[in-house]
């Protein structure tokens, strides 16, 4: 019988949530502060566009939202160290996708993106990494909404 192409795990907040295998991504060292966790699936809804959610295959209450920053930010180009890289493959730029966690508030205005730290995923092998970067154009909160208006 040929293997399944989705995956099923439950989530604290969204139940029982189905992802295709091709969805998995892996941070062999875990996202920072949550090193315990490495195995996440990546869940796009298009009423949650730009936004995608980032859940825990392992943690059913650990889950992260990702956003594009080029989507807000089309400036966005961090400099990234080639050993930064290393762990994940990637040979082409074409393989690497980047993306920014974003802090949800109750208040739009409060949303912020974090540029400082870009979660890097090789899109062939599916292994991630959240980088630091040593860049001082960018920090951890910046404002969704002052990006919107800055546009």
């Amino acid at each position: 019988m040929a293997e399944s192409n989705k995956i099923i795990f439950e989530n604290a907040s969204f139940g029982r949530v189905s992802i295709d295998r091709s969805a998995v991504v892996t941070f062999p060292h875990g996202l920072p502060g949550f090193e315990r966790f490495r195995v996440y699936g990546i869940v796009e809804a298009e009423e949650e566009h730009p936004f995608m959610r980032l859940l825990s295959l392992e943690e059913p209450r650990l889950g992260f939202v990702l956003v594009d920053p080029t989507l807000v930010w089309p400036d966005y180009d961090p400099a990234i160290n080639p050993e930064d890289m290393a762990g994940l493959d990637v040979s082409r730029a074409e393989q690497l996708s980047l993306y920014a966690l974003v802090t949800l508030s109750e208040r739009t205005e409060d949303v912020t993106v974090n540029l400082k730290g870009p979660v890097c995923i090789n899109t062939d092998s599916m292994l991630a990494k959240q980088m630091i970067l040593v860049d001082d154009r960018y920090h951890t909160r910046h404002r969704l909404v002052a990006a919107g208006r800055d546009r």
